[in-house]
């Protein structure tokens, strides 16, 4: 019965990567989100964020740690837009919604301080084909922040990248542009 089942959820695995139109890179699309609406949720976020509902009610926090909302800007339009956990041991994690979870919309990354407010990320995933192949190759962002005085928002520079196997970088798949977040908070 439970390999019934696992066959089962990997043809149905197999034929949505079959029925996928093109390869995608993880993590970011490469543009594929372009004039994205902002959800509903973001726009909850953004209001929250305006309203001074920073954490510890505003207080002057301006460290990068915390729950983050985060929109990338590239060519004028919505590239991107991700949850980011940024943690304090210098290590950050963010789920995306420019691919779908089943190629790989979580990425890792580490970061560092290099000003008084500003830091400094590399964050790396794995690209996949779902054409059916298992790997495509993998994505690179480099990020340079500077959160506010009172810790609510941050805003600053990206630059992406996708590899494929053999490390060779894919110029189609080259984006930059500017990224803006704003805390999240249990308020």
């Amino acid at each position: 019965m439970k390999s019934t089942i696992q066959g089962s959820l990997f043809a149905i695995g197999a034929l949505v990567l079959l029925l996928q139109p093109s390869a995608r890179a993880a993590c970011a699309s490469g543009g594929k989100k372009v004039g994205l609406a902002p959800s509903k949720l973001a726009l909850k976020l953004q209001n929250q964020a305006s309203n001074g509902q920073g954490e510890n009610g505003g207080a002057n926090n301006s460290s990068i740690v915390g729950l983050w909302h985060t929109t990338f800007i590239s060519g004028g339009a919505l590239w991107d837009e991700a949850f980011e956990q940024w943690h304090s041991d210098g290590t950050e994690l963010a789920v995306d919604n420019a691919v779908p979870p089943l190629l790989g919309n979580v990425c890792v990354g580490v970061y560092k301080q290099t000003g008084p407010r500003t830091y400094s990320l590399r964050h790396v995933t794995w690209n996949w084909d779902p054409s059916g192949a298992p790997l495509a190759g993998s994505f690179l962002l480099l990020m340079t922040v500077t959160v506010d005085p009172h810790g609510n928002t941050f805003s600053g520079q990206f630059v992406s990248d996708s590899f494929d196997t053999l490390g060779n970088k894919i110029d189609e798949l080259h984006f930059e542009g500017t990224v803006s977040a704003e805390r999240i908070t249990v308020d």
